[in-house]
């Protein structure tokens, strides 16, 4: 019949009360027709989030990255569920999806695929379900009106065909069966109690049942059982007194974990060795997050913390003395009575059901002194695998979990349950887990999720735990404020400023009530505030918070702290970012001296700040000064790090990418891929680390015009930053704007513009004021309309673009250098050299100041400023400034370089302008070689210089010259009626010469 209805029917329900066997006869329904279906998945809806399942099973079995959003839409759970459907494996077969245990249809209504290619079996105790969504097959007890003999049958195919205890006693047997009220749980627990007792009669069997089921009747509140319930519970009974006192223990205890999925290696772990971490104390440090950037600089010190702090162990309660062999004894009586499953589908794993657990969890009520242990023990477990995953954790250690989540989830909603049940009698106080520690449940499910890009699953358990933490705590408490900065971290990771400030102000305002005075936590807060105004461009609003920090962590800590250490650099930071690099290096070098004070030999913290400040330099141009402090940090990680590490793959990186900036790309390329692989391997799936490795391999081989190669990299690093953030983010934009940039050097304009103007709609929906990145896209687009002769598009955003950076930066910047020489590109490029002069004047004057020495950005403006003297005519100018930039990029850059080849060719093309070809040539034959050696031979640069060099070498033919000369001598007599005859015999002295 089941089969028959569900090739009808697309939904069909088991509906029935619990102990029926629903359960059962999907899973006998399942394995028997399982040659009829394509596939068949199971969920479980009672102890998970059913949405979440259905997310975590596609990822897993179908290595699926599930998109944020689609069409810059944000997609909601319910959308994403239905995304994964679409994506099921296509089967000339229906699929089959069991949806167990349903509590709420509505639930199941935003997880339920549409596709008529499924066929949808639920299990529920809902009776009288809508019919116009789904089929429901009641099943009941084994009645004898409806199933006459049923009862009796599985009651003696339980005891075996030996047996004839049910043919010998039909009456008692019968009577038994009514006293259970037909439920099959309950005869499954009375078989079991006789086959384990072959000379009880089924008359003292029943007896018993009767004695044990009014005593229970007695004292259970009606309320709690019904009275099948009461029959079944009275078998529990029964069955309950045969164990073992260490098997009855196990049973309560087993009770405390998520019923679904029961890892047995886990629940020896927690008997028996987290017991020996607890005897040493927790641990409780605090996590720094690392920002990263696109090229390079991917480590810079955030100061986000999101680990609770160490809290004071409670009051020891007796350990528990379980050995390993007792409790697999223990074990084995539990699940030879029925009270404990096997999962078949996976080794190791067991199942107890929901009735059961229910009546375990009596017993566990009423098991004195040892329930505050059991509890105790198994929250302090449950503690401990939290605080083993850090804030940026890796694949390896989110794995390491995943078989605890289910019962961690379990855990903090059993702890909101209790928290609602004691507001009415305002108990502030748990009483199985510390109220201190409470937070961290909250935070590992939290961390679980959000280290896989599951931000929306992340967040309502951040959310959780602020409710959680205000309401154990009433008014101001560390906790509260730590909660309130999480969820605000968990905001400003995704772009969500707006929503993350308040929480931020908010717990810092609370830390100041709580601590009078300096205190560290303040000085955290503090400075995470003054990171988002960072993140924001909101430089002036940063700068006094971060001050504020730092004098009150030299204040706090007399002498050498990582916390000083860490304030300096965050303040360095700032002024990095502003372009004021001699107020950022004294503090960088300070954090990094104080930093090798504190920590003799290697240290995290140390490789950390020998990158800060070779980061800093790298930003000066100063590549001899930054290369080997990124080496020593590359080395001193491989020192700390046996195998993978997230650090390891950031200096990698960085060491990159200082050599991608030098042109040194042959040495970049192997660097790049082996950040790339060790990031995929530590992080599995879709990752901000794995994105922003993609970019930067994709922008080496765009630097290389290695076109093909760079455009799928671009194009997995957005596709990624799309699933993984929802609506806008700043990353979003980037990887829009670095795609477009691909397409605009491929001359591909029609393709990049619709990416440009998104990324400046995203950037100007996330920043409401001005932002350097805002900034950037204006010119950008500026740049491609300029590209494309759109003179009068291209104007307006060059003026709003180095307007929007004057007002972001006082003073000198490097952004407002690139402004004014990109305004004066256009005017170049339009012929008004009156207006280009200035400009080019004034960036030229900036960068000098701004750099100390030599640097590709002051060589750059010496380039363009001859570039225009060049158009003018003003040969002379113009070559002595080609010189300088030509020797200045020599200096930067030991051996080849595309700056070195742009500026030979500049200057060959000078002289090419004035006729001296045999000064023009050797200069055009040195910038195709290294543009062959550092681009290739099919590069369009490359193939542009070759054009250079034939065009000159044609024109340096006999034939060539002759003609030239004879047009310079007509020229000349054209010049007979204004020119005095002097000087027309001194030019014709000339061109004979020449």
């Amino acid at each position: 019949m089941l089969h028959e209805d569900l090739q009808r029917k697309d939904y069909v329900a088991i509906a029935g009360m619990g102990g029926v066997g629903k359960t059962e006869l999907a899973t006998q329904y399942a394995r028997r027709y399982q040659q009829d279906y394509g596939g068949i998945a199971w969920f479980n809806d009672r102890e998970t989030n059913l949405a979440a399942e259905v997310l975590e099973f596609f990822r897993l079995q179908f290595d699926l990255e599930i998109p944020q959003e689609l069409g810059g839409r944000l997609l909601s759970l319910k959308e994403q569920v239905a995304w994964c459907w679409s994506k099921y494996p296509d089967s000339p077969l229906p699929i089959l999806i069991v949806f167990d245990d349903v509590t709420d249809l509505d639930n199941l209504r935003q997880v339920v695929p549409k596709d008529n290619r499924f066929r949808v079996l639920i299990t529920t105790r809902l009776r009288h379900l809508d019919p116009n969504f789904i089929q429901e097959i009641p099943l009941d007890v084994l009645s004898p009106q409806k199933e006459p003999g049923k009862a009796l049958e599985l009651l003696k195919r339980l005891l075996g065909e030996k047996d004839k205890r049910v043919e010998n006693q039909p009456q008692a047997a019968t009577s038994i069966c009514e006293c259970l009220e037909y439920l099959p749980l309950g005869i499954e627990l009375v078989g079991g109690y006789l086959l384990r007792d072959p000379d009880i009669s089924l008359d003292i069997m029943f007896r018993r049942l009767q004695e044990s089921k009014l005593a229970e009747a007695a004292l259970q509140d009606r309320k709690t059982l019904n009275s099948t319930q009461l029959g079944v519970k009275a078998a529990f009974a029964l069955t309950w007194s045969e164990l073992d006192p260490l098997a009855q223990q196990l049973g309560i205890f087993l009770s405390l974990f998520s019923p679904i999925q029961i890892l047995w290696d886990l629940v020896i772990w927690v008997a028996t060795e987290s017991q020996k971490a607890e005897e040493q104390g927790s641990r409780g440090a605090e996590e720094k997050n690392s920002p990263q950037t696109e090229v390079g600089d991917l480590d810079t010190f955030q100061g986000e913390e999101n680990s609770p702090p160490c809290s004071p162990l409670p009051a020891p309660l007796p350990l528990l003395t379980w050995s390993e062999d007792e409790l697999n004894a223990a074990k084995k009586q539990l699940y030879g009575r029925n009270l404990l499953q096997l999962l078949e589908e996976k080794a190791g794993c067991y199942k107890i059901h929901a009735l059961v657990r229910w009546f375990l969890q009596g017993q566990l009520a009423e098991a004195g002194e040892m329930k505050s242990i059991l509890e105790t023990t198994f929250a302090t477990a449950m503690i401990a695998k939290t605080q083993i995953l850090p804030e940026s954790a890796t694949s390896e250690q989110i794995e390491s979990i995943r078989d605890v989540v289910p019962h961690l989830e379990d855990l903090g909603n059993c702890l909101i349950a209790e928290i609602e049940q004691a507001k009415e009698a305002q108990i502030i106080s748990l009483a199985s887990v510390p109220s201190n520690e409470a937070i961290w449940i909250f935070v590992g499910i939290g961390r679980f999720y959000e280290g896989q890009g599951l931000y929306q699953l992340a967040e309502p358990w951040y959310e959780k735990c602020v409710n959680v933490c205000q309401s154990l705590f009433a008014g101001d408490h560390p906790n509260v404020a730590l909660s309130l900065n999480n969820l605000a971290g968990l905001y400003d990771s995704q772009g969500r400023y707006s929503d993350a400030e308040p929480l931020y102000i908010e717990a810092l305002a609370m830390r100041k009530r709580l601590f009078a005075g300096d205190h560290p936590d303040v000085a955290l807060s503090l400075n995470n505030l003054a990171l988002l105004y960072n993140n924001q461009g909101r430089y002036s609003d940063a700068e006094p918070l971060y001050i504020e920090a730092l004098a009150m962590t030299k204040r706090l800590f007399a002498g050498d702290h990582p916390d000083m250490a860490l304030s300096l650099n965050n303040l360095a930071l700032l002024y990095k970012s502003q372009g004021r690099y001699s107020d950022a290096e004294p503090l960088y070098i300070e954090a990094l001296a104080m930093t090798k004070r504190l920590f003799a030999g290697d240290h995290p913290n140390m490789a950390l700040s020998l990158n800060n400040l070779a980061s800093l330099y790298k930003s000066q141009g100063r590549y001899s000064d930054a290369e080997p402090l990124y080496i020593e940090a590359l080395t001193m990680r491989k020192h700390l790090f046996a195998g993978d590490h997230p650090d390891m793959a950031t200096s990698l990186n960085n060491l990159a990418g200082l050599y991608d900036s030098q042109g040194r790309y042959s040495d970049a390329e192997p660097l790049y891929i082996e950040a790339l692989a060790m990031i995929k391997r530590l992080f599995v799936g879709d990752h901000p680390y794995v994105a922003s490795s993609l970019n930067n391999l994709a922008f080496l081989y765009k630097s290389q015009g290695r076109y093909s190669d760079a455009e799928p990299l671009y194009i997995e690093a957005l596709a990624m930053r799309k699933r993984l953030f929802a609506g806008d983010h700043p990353h979003v934009a980037l990887s829009l704007n670095n795609l477009a940039g691909l397409y605009k050097s491929q001359g591909r304009y029609s393709d990049a513009e619709p990416l440009y103007i998104e990324a400046l709609a995203m950037r100007k929906r996330l920043f409401a004021n001005d932002h350097p990145d805002m900034a950037l896209s204006l010119n950008n687009l500026a740049l491609l309309y300029d590209s494309q002769g759109r003179y009068s598009n291209a104007e307006p955003l060059y003026i709003e673009a180095l307007a929007m950076r004057k007002r972001l930066f006082a003073g000198d910047h490097p952004d407002m250098a690139t402004s004014l020489n990109n305004l004066a590109l256009l005017y170049n490029n339009q012929g008004r050299y009156s207006d280009a002069e200035p400009l080019y004047i004034e960036a030229l004057a900036m960068r000098k100041r701004l750099f100390v020495g030599d640097h590709p950005d002051m060589a750059l403006s010496l380039n363009n400023l001859a570039l225009l003297y060049n158009n003018q005519g003003r040969y002379s100018y113009a070559e002595l400034l080609y010189i300088e930039a030509l020797a200045m990029r020599k200096r930067l850059f030991a051996g080849d370089h595309p700056d070195v080849a742009t500026s030979l060719n500049n200057l060959a093309l000078l002289y090419y302008s004035q006729g001296r070809y045999s000064d023009a040539e050797p200069l055009y034959i040195e910038a195709l070689a290294m543009y062959q050696r550092v681009l290739g031979v099919n590069h369009p640069t490359t193939a542009t210089i070759r054009e250079n060099l034939s065009i000159l070498q044609g024109q340096s033919t006999p034939r060539a010259i002759r003609k030239g000369r004879l047009g310079k001598f007509m020229q000349m007599l054209k010049a007979i009626l204004i020119f005095p005859f002097s000087l027309l015999w001194q030019l014709a002295k000339k061109l004979i010469r020449n």
